[in-house]
């Protein structure tokens, strides 16, 4: 009898753990892996095996030439945003709690504003008449206007500018799990402050920075809205091109051939990573018991080839030349730091303040600066019908989105992480996959979901959209909160006689609230920015308001949109304050029980 009751009882835990992974599981399942593998099927068009289409791409110097671009913008991107953000997230380790809140809501608005504003402010910034134009000209270093706006320059910076706070998030994140006592060490035994730093601090962050620039290198691959906006022709990339097959050509077998490319450069790049960096550290959530092959790499019995040693001797000189170059005097080093960080704050905070300034112009047209001060383009963006129709349709996608999105997450969240599951790493990397490919992946097979199940163009297979983005980002947020929660204080409620219910409701669930709130302001703000997946499935609904911003500014840039833009920022800047709100308060005095 008892030995029955036990079973009954495990099935009834296994069915638990299923029930609350089958909702996140199904949807990624039905959304993203049984549409491509149709889609790869579709494009040789099935058993005919007919890889015509592949010859086809692969004998065009257009196609070819758009997949080779893609890979320079995203390695050159993902060089630039390491190289700069790596100090960045360095300085960020040092801070105390409440500069690390400000620096980190300085960072994080930029990041959870949405590509196309900051796209659009980017336009201003680098157009002929663009604010950086008139400046450059006002300070005598031109005679005439520079062409930035639609050169690959422009391209890279737009990107730099959306990637690089991820970067550095990331690169912070593994950090803060250094042991710094060893740098510490190193400098007791005679090492320089520079060598400590080289030869080991870096090392031992080496895997945070292959975990960037992994993700940098994906989520540029296939980028779409900076190089459609902010570069020329001869800056397409390869998620241009899918789109424009599928949505303008209708010639969707080589659509699905482009995604089925990329698709396969993202696995080999995820393959090659997953040799140095186990997949599910690229967002710094699973501390895996794989042990990393960096640093196997010293050579046995001690001998060292000449090639070695030329470059450790190389190696040295640098070290010794950097350190007697900053450490006189004691104060340039500091120096340099801090005008790199406000370097790097300027560059990202440029675009919104722009648009702020813009946002208030009493000009009729986009013109910097400008003539005086005015509320008109407020007025006309909350009384035009089109824009206050578009504003409602993205909060109402939103707040569905974002309440089904912390729903799934959480219920997957807790099986993830307090139940014992054979299979764990594979359905952690399963739940993980829509972060871990480009956007354009996820919205071809959506696309190829929703026209199948006739949901292409109704609310319901926009819901569905969003939510297979957002609710892997609730997932990132409540699996590391899940396990720093002291279980022993659930332990002591329930040895106290509090039933499994009580205890969730007044133990668990409290003590996870600040989770459970980042994360639904995750969702939210990454449902109401999305333009991609919106662009596939939108049809002939009431437009979003990142669906009215893309046609607008196809079109012309109006400084309604400036206003537009100003009240979204305004939005995440309430949000992101709100997240870091307790960490700006002054630390409490801990009362002095000694009664001394």
């Amino acid at each position: 009898m008892k030995t029955s009751f036990r079973d009954w009882k495990l099935l009834r835990g296994h069915a638990m753990v299923a029930l609350q992974l089958i909702p996140l599981v199904i949807l990624i399942i039905a959304f993203l892996i049984l549409p491509f593998l149709s889609a790869a099927w579709q494009s040789v068009n099935g058993l005919a095996l007919d890889f015509s289409r592949y010859g086809a791409i692969w004998n065009d110097g257009i196609y070819v030439g758009a997949i080779l671009r893609s890979l320079q913008i995203a390695l050159t991107t993902t060089i630039i945003c390491i190289v700069v953000g790596f100090p960045i997230a360095y300085y960020m380790t040092a801070l105390s709690k409440r500069c690390l809140a400000l620096l980190s809501i300085v960072l994080l608005v930029p990041l959870f504003t949405a590509f196309l504003i900051r796209t659009y402010g980017w336009m201003v910034i680098l157009g002929r008449r663009g604010v950086l134009n008139i400046a450059l000209q006002n300070l005598g270093l031109i005679d005439q206007p520079l062409r930035i706006l639609g050169t690959s320059t422009a391209v890279y910076i737009g990107l730099v500018h959306v990637l690089m706070p991820i970067g550095i998030f990331i690169m912070y994140g593994s950090m803060t799990r250094v042991d710094r006592s060893l740098v510490t060490a190193a400098q007791i035994l005679g090492a320089h402050p520079v060598k400590a730093f080289i030869r080991v601090l870096l090392p031992m962050c080496r895997p945070a920075i292959l975990s960037a620039a992994m993700l940098i290198f994906i989520i540029s691959l296939g980028f779409y809205i900076a190089p459609a906006l902010l570069g020329g022709p001869a800056d397409t990339m390869i998620s241009q091109l899918v789109v424009t097959q599928i949505t303008t050509l209708l010639d969707f077998q080589s659509g699905y051939a482009l995604g089925v490319i990329l698709l396969i450069v993202t696995m080999l790049v995820l393959a090659i990573g997953n040799h140095f960096v186990p997949l599910e550290q690229l967002w710094a959530i699973e501390e895996s018991e794989q042990k990393s092959p960096l640093g196997k790499n010293r050579s046995k019995g001690g001998r060292t080839s000449p090639a070695s040693r030329v470059f450790k001797t190389a190696l040295i000189l640098i070290e010794d030349g950097l350190y007697f170059t900053l450490r006189r005097p004691a104060w340039l080093a500091p120096l340099l730091m801090k005008v790199a960080l406000g370097l790097v704050v300027m560059f990202l905070l440029a675009p919104l303040a722009i648009i702020y300034v813009l946002s208030f112009s009493s000009s009729p047209f986009l013109i910097f600066p400008p003539p005086g001060f005015s509320l008109q383009w407020y007025e006309k963006f909350l009384t035009d019908p089109d824009w206050r129709s578009a504003l409602f349709q993205s909060f109402k996608l939103g707040t569905i989105v974002a309440s089904l999105a912390l729903v799934t997450g959480t219920m997957a969240s807790f099986a993830l992480v307090r139940a014992k599951l054979p299979w764990k790493r594979v359905i952690f990397l399963l739940v993980l996959a829509p972060l871990m490919l480009p956007l354009i992946l996820l919205a071809l097979g959506l696309y190829l979901s929703m026209a199948k199940l006739g949901l292409l163009g109704s609310f319901p297979g926009l819901i569905i959209g969003h939510l297979l983005v957002c609710a892997p980002y609730t997932v990132v947020v409540l699996v590391p909160a899940l396990r720093g929660l002291d279980r022993n204080i659930e332990h002591a409620a329930s040895t106290l006689g509090a039933p499994p219910y009580l205890v969730v409701r007044k133990i668990t669930l409290p003590l996870l609230l600040p989770a459970f709130i980042a994360a639904w302001l995750m969702a939210f703000l990454q449902s109401f920015d999305e333009l991609l997946i919106t662009l596939f499935l939108l049809g002939r609904q009431t437009q979003t308001l990142p669906i009215k911003m893309w046609s607008d500014i196809r079109i012309q840039l109006d400084p309604t949109l400036s206003a537009a833009s100003s009240v979204i920022v305004t939005v995440v800047i309430l949000c992101v304050v709100a997240t870091q709100y307790r960490a700006l308060l002054p630390a409490r005095k801990t009362p002095d029980v000694s009664g001394a």
